[in-house]
C-alpha cells in the first residue's frame, strides 16, 4: 500500500441503461485487485447483474438508482475514504462534477471535478484547451438565435449541432450542410432550459483516438492508438476501427501523442484518458474533439488489442502507485511505463440487426460489433467487414452492381454501413482513388487495401489462382477458395489456417502469460498445450449487448468451475471474450472467425473431455455425444393470460434433479414485481405441485442438462407454460440469487458426479441465501434481507 492512501472505497457503478459488458468486466478486474490489496470496497449499482458475480469482493453492495443524491447519502452514512468513478459510465462523471464542495475530505480517485465537468461543459473544455495552447474547434453554446446565426456566418458551413438540456443530457449531433438544413433544425420545437450547441464540422478529416495512462507523479505512457477508417462526422462506434493507427507516420503520431499527454496533465488526470483527434492530412491541421477520462468501450478494445491490463493499472494509479511499479495480481510487479509494442492488427467492425443499408452520421445506430485480428489490413477486412458469412457481402455486391454510376456516386457521398462494399464496386468501375479519398475522407492506404482486395476477387472469379499468387491471396485472409485445386491439393503451410499468439506485451512484462490466440494463415502455429484434459467452450458468432453480458457471465462461471475441477478451458469464438484479468492466464482463448479449429487438428482429440457449445448459429458436425449444447432451445410454449408466474432453473443428472433457484413474478395492472431466490418463500403445497410437474416433463430426459421452466398459476393451479432446454437470459439472476451455483453444479455433473437419490422436497428446493433481489417494473432493483423481503412481499401482495 502507498502512503496516505484510502482504506475504504466507494465505486460508482454503471447505470442500467448502459448494458455495457466492457464496463462490467472492468468492474470485475478493478474490485478483484482492490480486494487482493486489502481495501474495503462498496458499490452503488442499479442492476447487480452487471457485476458479473464479483459480489464476493465487495464489503457492501447498494442497489438503487445511480444518482448524485444517492452517492451523497451513502457518503454521509458510511464515510468512505474515497470515491472511484472511472469504472462507471458517463453518468458517474456527471455525479462527480456535482459533488464539488459537498463531500469534505473524501477523495475523488482518477477523474477530478474539473475533468468530469469538462466532459459535459463544452465551454469549459474549449477554454481549458485554449489556455494550454492545445488545438481546439470553433464552438458556441447559446439560447440566443441571433448569436447562433452570427457565429455560423463567421465559420461557414458545414457544421454540426445538438441540443443540450438542463439535466446534462443532449440530443445526438446532427450534420448541417446549408442554411435550409439549419432552419429545419432550429424550427424543431424548443424545450425549456435548452441550449443549442454548434461546432465547426470537420467531416472529411481522419479520426484517431490516443489512450494514455498517467500517475500522480506525472509519469505517462501511451497504451495504444485507434483509427477510424471512415472519416470524422460518422459516430466513432459506427466506424470500422483499426488498432494501431497505421496511416500515421512518426511525425504525426508524435504530435498527437504529445498533445494527449499535455491534455492529461492540464486536467490532472491520474489514471486513464482517451483523447479523440481530427486530422487533415492535406494541411496537417488537427483538433482535439473530445476526451474521456474513464474506462470505456474503447479502452476494453485496446486492452484486448495490446494485452495491457488497463482496468487493473488504472485503479492502482488512482491509488498513488508509480506507473513503473504496478501490481498485476496484488504481488507481481508490472512495469506499466513500458509502452506495448504490437505485432499484429486488431479491428472492430460494427454490426446492425438488419440487412438493409443504414445511413451513418454523428449519432450511433449500430447495436453490436465483432473484433478480429490479422497481420494485414486485407486480412482483417476479409475476416470482418467483408466476410460474407457475417455480412451477406455477395448480396450487397449483386445489389450495387445493378446501380448506374450516378446512383453509386450518391452512395459514396452519403455514407452507409455498406461503405466498404460501395468503394469496392467503385474501384471495380475504375473510379480514381484520389477522387474517392477526397469525397469520402478515407485515406489512401485503406483505398489501396480495398483495391488489392478487388484485384484478388478478380483473380478468384477468373479462376486465375496459381502457385505464383496463392501466397499473396492467403496473406489477405483468403483460404480454401471455392474448389481451387491449387489450394486444395497443396500441403504448403501458407495455404493452411494456423493459430498464432498475439505478441503484444512489452519486454518488461514478458512473464505475463496472456494465452490469447487468433486463427490466421501462412505462419507456423505456436499454440502450446499442457497435458491436462480440456473442455472446449464454443461461444456465439455475434450477439446483442444483452446477450453479450449473459455470455460473459456464463463464460466467467464456466472457466472458474473448469479450473477448480482440475481441467483446462479452451474458449473458441468468432469474437474475442474480454475476460477478467485473473482468468486470462487460466484459459486459452482463440478468436476464430471461420470456426476452423476442428479442421486444424491442433488440439488432440484424446485430450478433449467435453465440448460445451452455446454458438447456436452453427450447424454442429461433431459427435453429438461429446457436445453439450448450453444455449436455450424452446421445448414448450403455451399462451395463457395470468398474473402470477414462477421461473425455475432445474439441473438434472438424468435421474435426479435440483431446483436451486426460483424467480417469482406478479403483474398488477400496469406494474409488476419479481423476487429472485423465491425458494425460501415457497409453501410446501406449491413445492409439491411444482415438483410433480417437473418430474412429468423430465420423465424421458436421461442425460445431464439444465432446464428453464415457467409455471403460471391459473384458477388456483400451477401449469407449465414455457420450457427451455439450456441457459436462458435468466441465468445471471438465478446465479446471483442462488447459493447453489447452477453452472458449477452443471460442470460437476458433466464430469460424472451424481445428485443423491431420495432427496426430500426441502433438499431439492434448498437455497441458503440471506439476500434477495427485488425487481420493480423490470427496472428498479433492490437487495433485501429475509425479514425485509418477507415484509415487502406481504405489502406488495396486499396491494394486489
Amino acid at each position: 500500500m502507498v502512503e496516505n492512501e484510502p482504506h475504504s472505497i466507494l465505486i460508482i457503478g454503471p447505470t442500467t441503461s448502459d448494458k455495457n459488458v466492457d464496463l462490467s468486466t472492468a468492474v470485475y478486474d478493478t474490485v478483484e485487485i482492490l480486494h487482493q490489496l486489502g481495501y474495503k470496497i462498496s458499490v452503488i449499482v442499479e442492476d447487480p447483474t452487471s457485476l458479473l458475480s464479483s459480489g464476493k469482493f465487495f464489503d457492501r453492495i447498494v442497489v438503487e438508482r445511480v444518482t448524485g443524491e444517492h452517492v451523497l447519502n451513502f457518503i454521509n452514512e458510511y464515510h468512505p475514504d474515497a470515491v472511484l468513478p472511472t469504472v462507471g459510465d458517463r453518468n458517474a462523471l456527471g455525479i462527480v462534477s456535482s459533488l464539488n464542495g459537498k463531500i469534505g475530505n473524501v477523495k475523488i480517485l482518477g477523474s477530478n471535478y474539473m475533468a468530469s465537468l469538462a466532459t459535459f461543459k463544452r465551454e469549459l473544455f474549449i477554454k481549458k484547451l485554449t489556455e494550454n495552447k492545445l488545438p481546439v474547434i470553433n464552438f458556441i453554446s447559446s439560447d440566443d438565435e441571433k448569436e447562433i446565426y452570427s457565429f455560423i456566418r463567421s465559420i461557414g458551413f458545414p457544421i454540426i449541432a445538438r441540443r443540450r438540456y438542463s439535466n446534462r443530457h443532449s440530443s445526438g449531433w446532427t450534420n448541417i450542410n446549408n442554411l435550409f438544413e439549419l432552419d429545419n433544425f432550429m424550427a424543431i420545437g424548443d424545450v425549456d432550459d435548452t441550449r443549442i450547441e454548434i461546432e465547426r464540422s470537420i467531416r472529411g478529416f481522419s479520426e484517431y483516438s490516443f489512450t494514455v495512462v498517467r500517475d500522480m507523479f506525472d509519469n505517462t505512457a501511451l497504451i495504444g492508438t485507434i483509427e477510424d477508417i471512415e472519416p470524422i462526422g460518422i459516430h466513432h462506434l459506427d466506424s470500422n476501427l483499426i488498432s494501431p493507427a497505421i496511416s500515421l507516420n512518426d511525425s504525426k503520431l508524435q504530435r498527437m501523442r504529445s498533445a494527449s499527454l499535455k491534455l492529461a496533465r492540464a486536467f490532472d488526470i491520474v489514471g486513464i484518458c482517451t483523447v479523440h483527434f481530427a486530422y487533415n492530412h492535406k494541411t496537417n491541421e488537427y483538433f482535439i474533439t473530445e476526451f474521456i477520462p474513464r474506462l470505456s468501450e474503447e479502452t476494453k478494445f485496446l486492452e484486448y488489442a495490446t494485452s495491457y491490463p488497463i482496468a487493473t493499472s488504472v485503479v492502482e494509479l488512482a491509488l498513488g502507485y508509480h506507473l513503473d511499479k504496478l501490481q498485476l495480481d496484488g504481488g507481481r510487479v508490472f512495469n506499466g511505463a513500458s509502452e506495448p509494442f504490437v505485432d499484429h492488427i486488431t479491428s472492430r467492425f460494427p454490426q446492425w440487426g438488419t440487412d438493409k443499408q443504414e445511413y451513418l452520421g454523428p449519432s450511433k445506430t449500430s447495436n453490436s460489433s465483432i473484433v478480429v485480428n490479422g497481420f494485414s489490413v486485407e486480412e482483417v477486412f476479409n475476416k470482418g467487414a467483408l466476410n460474407d458469412k457475417l455480412n451477406n457481402n455477395s448480396k450487397r455486391h449483386d445489389i450495387l452492381e445493378k446501380l448506374d454510376d450516378d446512383e453509386l456516386f450518391e452512395k459514396i457521398i452519403h455514407p452507409t454501413n455498406w461503405m466498404l462494399d460501395v468503394l469496392l464496386e467503385a474501384l471495380r468501375r475504375k473510379f480514381e482513388m484520389p477522387v474517392l479519398s477526397e469525397i469520402t475522407g478515407i485515406t489512401m492506404p485503406y483505398l489501396s487495401v480495398l483495391n488489392n482486395i478487388r484485384k484478388t476477387f478478380e483473380v478468384i472469379d477468373n479462376d486465375e489462382v496459381t502457385k505464383d499468387n496463392v501466397e499473396r491471396l492467403v496473406e489477405m485472409g483468403i483460404k480454401n477458395i471455392g474448389q481451387s485445386k491449387v489450394l486444395l491439393d497443396t500441403d504448403d503451410i501458407v495455404t493452411k489456417s494456423v493459430v498464432k499468439s498475439k505478441r503484444s506485451i512489452s519486454v518488461s512484462n514478458r512473464n505475463y502469460n496472456n494465452q490469447n490466440f487468433f486463427v490466421t494463415s501462412g505462419i507456423d502455429s505456436d499454440l502450446e498445450l499442457n497435458d491436462k484434459n480440456k473442455i472446449i467452450v464454443r461461444s456465439p458468432i455475434i450477439t446483442s449487448k444483452t446477450d453479450i453480458l449473459v455470455r460473459q457471465f456464463v463464460l466467467t462461471q464456466l472457466i472458474k468451475s473448469i479450473d477448480q475441477n482440475g481441467l483446462e478451458a479452451v474458449v473458441i469464438g468468432r469474437e474475442p471474450w474480454t475476460a477478467p484479468l485473473s482468468m486470462r492466464e487460466k484459459v486459452i482463448e482463440i478468436d476464430d472467425p471461420y470456426m476452423e479449429m476442428k479442421e486444424l487438428g491442433l488440439i488432440p482429440e484424446d485430450s478433449i473431455f467435453k465440448i460445451i457449445d452455446f454458438s447456436r448459429h452453427l450447424s454442429d458436425v461433431d459427435d453429438n455425444s461429446n457436445v453439450f449444447q448450453i444455449s436455450s432451445k424452446k421445448l414448450k410454449d403455451i399462451a395463457i393470460s395470468t398474473s402470477i408466474s414462477i421461473r425455475a432453473m432445474v439441473v438434472t443428472d438424468g435421474n435426479n434433479y435440483l431446483v436451486p433457484s426460483l424467480i417469482y413474478r406478479e403483474d398488477q395492472d400496469k406494474h409488476s414485481f419479481e423476487v429472485s431466490s423465491y425458494n425460501n418463500f415457497l409453501s410446501i403445497e406449491d413445492r409439491s405441485a411444482l415438483s410433480e410437474l417437473i418430474e412429468r416433463e423430465l420423465e424421458n430426459q436421461n442425460d445431464v442438462n439444465v432446464f428453464n421452466f415457467e409455471f403460471s398459476k391459473s384458477n388456483g393451479h400451477w401449469i407449465v407454460t414455457r420450457l427451455y432446454q439450456g441457459m436462458t437470459n435468466d441465468i445471471i439472476r438465478h446465479e446471483l440469487a442462488s447459493s447453489v451455483h447452477v453452472i458449477d453444479t452443471l460442470v460437476k455433473l458433466i464430469l460424472g458426479n451424481k445428485i443423491d437419490d431420495n432427496k426430500t422436497l426441502q433438499e431439492v428446493f434448498q437455497n441458503c441465501d440471506d439476500r434477495y433481489l427485488l425487481t420493480i417494473d423490470d427496472k428498479k432493483y433492490n437487495l433485501l434481507a429475509y425479514d425485509d423481503m418477507k415484509e415487502q412481499l406481504n405489502k406488495l401482495k396486499k396491494e394486489d
